[in-house]
């Protein structure tokens, strides 16, 4: 038994007239006539009752194009469903993030991403990037907002920077630098440090690390808490100065200032990493309103990090 076997029989008992469904279904007579005399010969009943003028459905033709609709129906959703995954617009998309990076850029892109595809289920979680690569390998992530790849993890990722980031310093509000406009980090160099902890981002602590080094000192490192909203809680309490990237942010209430510093870091890349070679409808879609909005993004996030 065959799909067509099933369309030609529902439209043989939606018209009950076969030179009509013929017609509609753009089919010779002739083989409607004989796919209908197949089916009921697999089936061992008959459908019609047939006479010179009239078509009729049996009983048993009534019960079977019960099934037969919602067999049609499904397979009609079927193909539509598979045709909306292939453009993204319905699936799963599991997206991993680093959130003080993101928090300019991220909102804006779901609530657009959100917009277009809002049938699409969306799974955003915080993690760093040692937790990201473990959920690429667990297979539990399609698309990652991160630091550059590793060198050995470049062959299996696509990369692609979304934009630059440079370390400023923080301080208590009351601190003897907080009306510089631009700090000068060796007059830091007798301060007690709090620097994001290592584990959660190696390279933002060896860049600050390194940055200490150029300008003549290694840094009295006294606290390196896990979270970057402590820093900046341990920094208002007065336990030491910081060097964070610039798209990252305290509380509005804190008693604390930020400064660029009088010579740039290193830039500190926020990335959209990926599997090379997953074929993912949805990361496509998302990836597209990324590159859309990837201009506006390079020119409103400097201008936060003043």
């Amino acid at each position: 038994m065959e799909l067509r076997h099933f369309r030609y029989f529902a439209a043989v008992a939606q018209y009950l007239n076969y030179s009509e469904a013929s017609r509609r279904l753009h089919v010779a007579q002739p083989a409607i006539s004989q796919t209908i005399l197949d089916l009921e010969e697999e089936i061992g009943v008959k459908l019609f009752l047939r006479s010179n003028r009239t078509v009729r459905l049996t009983a048993a033709g009534t019960a079977f194009r019960f099934e037969v609709d919602s067999i049609l129906k499904r397979v009609d959703e079927a193909k539509r469903a598979a045709q909306r995954a292939a453009r993204g617009e319905i699936g799963i998309l599991r997206i991993g993030f680093i959130a003080p990076a993101t928090a300019p850029i991220l909102p804006l892109l779901v609530e657009r991403y959100r917009r277009q595809y809002p049938e699409v289920e969306l799974r955003l979680a915080h993690m760093n990037p040692d937790a990201q690569f473990a959920a690429f390998d667990a297979g539990e992530l399609d698309l990652a907002f991160s630091r550059l790849l590793p060198v050995e993890r470049r062959p299996y990722f696509e990369e692609e920077i979304i934009y630059n980031d440079y370390l400023h310093a923080v301080l208590p509000r009351n601190h003897r630098l907080a009306n510089e406009r631009k700090i000068k980090l060796e007059k830091l160099a007798s301060e007690p440090f709090v620097l994001f902890h290592r584990k959660g981002a190696p390279g933002l602590f060896d860049e600050a690390i390194a940055m200490c080094h150029r300008a003549g000192f290694s840094p009295n490192v006294r606290h390196e808490p896990d979270l970057l909203t402590t820093v900046f809680v341990l920094v208002e309490s007065g336990l030491g100065v910081s060097l964070v990237p610039g798209c990252a942010r305290g509380f509005e209430h804190q008693k604390i200032v930020r400064r660029p510093l009088t010579i740039q870091s290193s830039p500190l890349c926020l990335c959209a990493i990926w599997p090379r070679g997953l074929q993912s409808p949805t990361l496509e879609a998302f990836l597209e309103i990324l590159h859309q909005q990837k201009t506006a993004i390079q020119k409103t996030v400097p201008r936060m990090n003043l």
